[in-house]
């Protein structure tokens, strides 16, 4: 059936003039939130210290999480309650996620999780819990969500709190850092839609191949849940220490290339920033190109939905993928190459195909440890009705004719992605 839509878009082009490189307004299920930028988070963010948190800044970053539990080893057991990085987030123009677990001896507000903890050690906020933390923290600008859940159910009491920030703080973001239940999720309503990728982690063993295509099969999964149920694509990506830098940009360019409207680093390493020595790690230059890249185009992707992903045909091509060929807006494509088709949602939801933006991604990765491939030509051939580009990148998009083969060509480094909007 894809197949049918996408010729459908081949047949929409004749005659259209370049697409404007103006932004485009949130996904209906994303608009009544107050962070209107695609999100590039920090999951278990940096130490509450300028220094940390200008580098996380550096880095690209614009939402941190909060220390989780208030305690860790360099500021003590007894760091109870998150002033501190709300008075750096809002002195450096960051937001904060704030992650409601803390300890079952140190409750927030010494107010006793009702119902009890499922956890020997800590739990995430109740009601009465969530109304102290707003009751404190929600005046603050820069918060930008709540977390209500992660790597559990959806439990009755996660399901409350949602419904109460609904009525009290719908600007706020409700958010569970892995979806125990879309359907139910999306019906709360939080939505939100995060899975927890992490083949680059748990597989680090298979073949490179295995990885990327095991990455995009869930990609795909949840881009279509996400369609289906009006949720918003909002997926974690692995920076742990078994991850090398094309595998770091292709994780997250991937993510774009299927429709994500933001993004989460899973931090539980000192691979971009080390908080010890307070320097670089192994990622932080990867993570800096492409977390500045992703946010000068972030507005392009705002806004829109994922009609489909081509991939070079291939062993490794993942389940749902379109396939160039001449019925086809890719009429053909480089080896180890995908290109997203990004279309605005209100086309979309009139059953109208045609995308205005494309990702283009660069799949070549290898083993942390390897050499980095060089970077390559490669390129993207399109229909007839396809007659010019701009590529997004740097001030101002730069519009590029294509000449009678209608082929797009760019140097890309393994796993890179460039942004190219359509007429």
């Amino acid at each position: 059936m894809m197949r049918v839509v996408v010729s459908v878009v081949v047949c929409a082009y004749a005659g259209l003039v370049l697409a404007s490189a103006a932004s485009a307004k949130p996904l209906a299920c994303m608009e009544r939130f107050r962070v209107k930028d695609f999100v590039i988070g920090a999951w278990w963010g940096p130490d509450p210290s300028e220094e940390d948190y200008r580098a996380y800044q550096d880095a690209g970053f614009n939402v941190l999480m909060n220390y989780r539990n208030r305690a860790n080893a360099k500021y003590g057991p007894d760091y109870q309650n998150p002033d501190l990085e709300f008075e750096l987030a809002e002195k450096l123009k960051l937001w904060v996620m704030l992650d409601t677990y803390m300890k079952n001896d140190t409750p927030w507000g010494g107010i006793a999780p009702d119902p009890p903890s499922e956890h020997p050690t800590h739990h995430p906020a109740r009601l009465a819990q969530l109304k102290w933390l707003l009751d404190r923290y929600g005046k603050s600008p820069v918060l930008a969500g709540i977390l209500f859940g992660d790597n559990c159910g959806l439990h009755d009491y996660m399901a409350q709190n949602a419904r109460y920030l609904l009525e009290q703080r719908p600007d706020l973001f409700p958010w569970m850092s892995t979806n125990p239940s879309i359907d139910e999720q999306g019906a709360v309503p939080m939505p939100l839609l995060t899975t927890q990728n992490y083949p680059f982690l748990y597989q680090v063993n298979d073949p490179e191949p295995v990885k990327r295509k095991a990455y995009c099969d869930r990609l795909e999964i949840d881009r279509q849940s996400a369609n289906k149920l009006n949720m918003a694509l909002w997926p974690f990506l692995d920076c742990s220490g078994s991850v090398s830098p094309s595998q770091l940009r292709f994780q997250e360019n991937a993510c774009v290339a299927y429709g994500s409207q933001g993004i989460w680093y899973f931090h539980y390493n000192d691979n971009v920033w080390d908080p010890k020595d307070e320097k670089p790690g192994p990622l932080y230059a990867a993570a800096q190109e492409c977390n500045r890249y992703l946010a000068s185009v972030g507005a392009q992707v705002i806004g829109r939905r994922c009609a489909g992903v081509y991939h070079f045909p291939d062993a490794e091509t993942p389940a749902g993928a379109l396939t160039p060929g001449p019925d086809q807006l890719v009429t053909g494509m480089t080896d180890a190459l995908m290109v997203g088709l990004l279309v605005l949602e209100e086309r979309f939801s009139a059953e109208d195909p045609r995308p205005d933006r494309l990702m283009v991604v660069d799949k070549r990765t290898v083993k942390a440890g390897d050499p980095e491939p060089a970077a390559r030509l490669v390129a993207v051939e399109f229909s007839e009705a396809v007659r010019a580009v701009q590529v997004f990148g740097g001030p101002s998009p730069r519009e590029q004719r294509l000449g009678p083969d209608r082929r797009l060509t760019l140097s890309l480094e393994a796993g890179q992605g460039v942004l190219v909007g359509l007429g």
